[in-house]
């Protein structure tokens, strides 16, 4: 099964991957963990080194081609799920794997802000943590590598409200065409991560 999650930040795409992931057995594929995790060796490793160090985004097509790539993988093979990907209209005119279902996240402007508020993660292996919902075994540390759990730079409160605002911009036109293909299935985040998984499981029919 091929699965895009769509949602604001704070949605729990994440944690709703990581759980569909495990459960079929599908690689959760994310835009941002593949750009960093590109192997030495790989041929576009030196410019997109550069392009991201500078700050500027990675060209879509440089995106798309590092996705094929992922996709052709064989733990790929019977599905994967994206998040990062196929949001906006024009990453689907470089690269549209033709998804099964797109799964909809629907959190409110508050519920995000709280969220983001309450969430840290891991300097070392980048672990998300909810103070609330998934706190830490121990507090500060994170439970996989013993690594220090912080509060990143980019989840003030004006560059959350930016956020919302770009994936309300970037994702209208997105939905409808997926809604329209008779693919989307909007799902109730408001509640706790196993309410909203329930609902997402419930979606996907297993």
């Amino acid at each position: 099964m091929k699965i895009l999650l769509i949602g604001p930040p704070a949605s729990g795409k994440g944690t709703i991957g990581e759980r569909i992931s495990k459960d079929l057995h599908i690689p959760l594929i994310s835009v941002g963990s593949v750009l960093r995790g590109i192997p030495d060796n790989h041929f576009q490793k030196k410019k997109i080194s550069e392009i991201m160090e500078r700050g500027e985004l990675v060209p879509q097509d440089i995106v798309a081609s590092l996705l094929k790539e992922e996709v052709a993988k064989d733990t790929a093979e019977n599905g994967f799920i994206f998040d990062g990907w196929g949001r906006r209209k024009e990453d689907l005119d470089y690269f549209d794997p033709n998804f099964d279902k797109v799964i909809y996240l629907k959190v409110s402007p508050e519920t995000s802000f709280q969220r983001i508020s309450a969430r840290r993660t891991c300097e070392n292996c980048e672990a998300v943590y909810n103070l609330t919902f998934i706190p830490p075994k121990i507090s500060g540390v994170c439970d996989l590598c013993g690594g220090k759990l912080t509060k990143r730079e980019d989840e003030s409160e004006e560059t959350t409200r930016r956020r919302l605002e770009i994936f309300e911009e970037e994702t209208k036109e997105t939905i409808e065409y997926f809604k329209n293909q008779g693919k989307l299935v909007e799902v109730d985040g408001e509640g706790t991560p196993d309410e909203e998984y329930t609902l997402v499981k419930n979606a996907l029919g297993y």
